[in-house]
């Protein structure tokens, strides 16, 4: 059973989507679409584009051709495997963010833990209120 002493290492967490460094936006949205998954990973380096990038590139009037390097967040925010649910999400909250890189002990990428999953994790915790006569 899953409680907030659980290291993150032991989630089932996907195992994270790599596109390389040239790739276009819409190369990676359509990726991100095909895998239902909201965040990537970009080049070698542990950069990291999420939804919420590419939301923001179109704002910005980046077109559907231009490299995603251009909106890759190049240092995110990472926790290892050892780290606790409940610091993961602290992280998370602390930093305004929905994605956690999360790295092995030898700086390898594990996978990504959403906000959203980390919540339902939580939410798995609690006992449901019980309803009044």
């Amino acid at each position: 059973m899953t409680d907030v002493d659980t290291t993150i290492g032991t989630l089932p967490l996907d195992a994270p989507l790599r596109v390389a460094v040239g790739a276009t936006l819409r190369e990676v949205a359509g990726l991100m679409e095909d895998t239902r998954t909201s965040c990537v990973l970009v080049g070698a380096n542990r950069g990291l584009v999420t939804e919420h990038d590419l939301a923001g590139a179109l704002a910005a009037g980046l077109g559907a051709d231009a490299p995603v390097e251009q909106v890759t967040t190049k240092a995110p925010v990472w926790a290892t495997t050892s780290t606790t649910l409940l610091d993961a999400i602290t992280m998370m909250v602390d930093n305004g963010i929905r994605h956690l890189l999360v790295l092995t002990a030898q700086g390898e990428p594990k996978g990504v833990l959403s906000l959203a999953v980390a919540t339902e994790l939580l939410l798995d915790l609690t006992t449901p209120l019980e309803m009044w006569p």
